[in-house]
């Protein structure tokens, strides 16, 4: 059987056994899947290829993930052309009763050249999260009588609130928080007012309030639930406004997710401005708050080793916030 429909056959299967609602036998055909595309990654003789086969390899990594760490989601079911409710498909043999049709890939089978295809259309994870959330991540400028500065924040509510450093807000200098807070999205002109609610010096976090009735559009970043699931080496992007010239994406691999104060250590290009920036993960969920970076250890210089509150402490703060405040985010 050719490269093609042996993947074909590996995709008809595991398409059978989502609709069947088993998602970790349908990730055991996922990773023959993507050990197959690897092998044709590893053979191919242009840059092409590569690139469409590289492009193939990062979605369905992020469908492996998802169907080991959640199940089926909505992304596993547009991965597999299955988005509508499983509910109105009709009922299918339980997943012991495959059979041996079912296994070899029919003439209209979906195959590995037109996967590729369709998913050689994406530029990147990186570019696929920063142009989707683009809209929840807003650059922050701060007007005193004497200067100014920038930082960033990101969206956690339709209701308008939205996360930051403590630094980034306050006047170290006259020792209060800024009153002057005005917040814009990227490619867009107009100014909203940002007004701080509470903050927590020691963990370096701030939130903040605008009113969204102002706001025509904007869209939200979900905060990861169960950090301990986040591992060494992961990758992640961060959304930040390096000295106020406007909202850039830049990435890295999780160092350490607690050092000895808690905080996410990641290696990523950490600048003056992207302080208050979200740290997300593949799936786009916020693993962390931008706040530093480390410059020297013992006086020897340090590279990448940029710091983040972790989200686990960001969800403790929050819940403390919120429970004191009657909040309702």
């Amino acid at each position: 059987m050719s490269k093609r429909n042996i993947i074909a056959t590996y995709y008809t299967n595991a398409k059978e056994l989502i609709k069947q609602k088993n998602p970790m036998a349908a990730r055991s055909y996922v990773l023959q899947i993507l050990n197959a595309a690897v092998q044709t990654y590893n053979s191919a003789t242009s840059i092409l290829l590569k690139a469409k086969t590289a492009a193939f390899l990062d979605r369905w990594i992020l469908v492996s993930k998802d169907l080991y760490d959640k199940g089926i989601t909505d992304y596993v079911l547009e991965c597999f052309d299955l988005l509508q409710p499983l509910e109105t498909k009709t009922p299918e043999p339980k997943p012991d009763a495959v059979s041996k049709q079912q296994m070899e890939p029919s003439d209209d089978s979906i195959d590995f050249q037109g996967l590729i295809e369709e998913t050689s259309k994406t530029q990147g994870w990186c570019a696929d999260l920063f142009n989707k959330y683009k809209s929840a991540v807003v650059q922050l400028a701060i007007e005193t009588s004497d200067n100014s500065t920038t930082g960033t924040g990101f969206i956690i509510s339709n209701k308008g609130y939205l996360l930051t450093n403590d630094h980034v807000v306050y006047d170290e200098e006259n020792k209060n928080y800024y009153k002057k807070i005005k917040m814009s999205f990227i490619g867009s002109k107009k100014n909203y007012p940002v007004d701080v609610l509470f903050s927590d010096k020691k963990t370096d976090i701030a939130l903040c309030k605008f009113n969204c009735t102002e706001v025509e559009d904007f869209s939200v970043v979900k905060i990861i639930t169960d950090y301990n699931k986040l591992l060494q080496g992961a990758d992640c992007l961060v959304i930040g406004n390096a000295f106020g010239m406007g909202l850039a994406p830049f990435t890295g691999v999780v160092r350490f997710t607690k050092n000895s104060k808690g905080d996410l250590v990641y290696t990523a290009p950490s600048n003056p401005g992207d302080s208050g920036g979200p740290v997300l993960n593949r799936q786009g969920e916020c693993i962390g708050i931008n706040k530093s970076k480390m410059v020297a250890v013992n006086g020897v210089s340090a590279e990448g080793y940029a710091n983040a509150t972790s989200a686990e402490i960001i969800n403790q703060i929050l819940n403390k916030w919120i429970s004191n405040n009657n909040i309702d985010l």
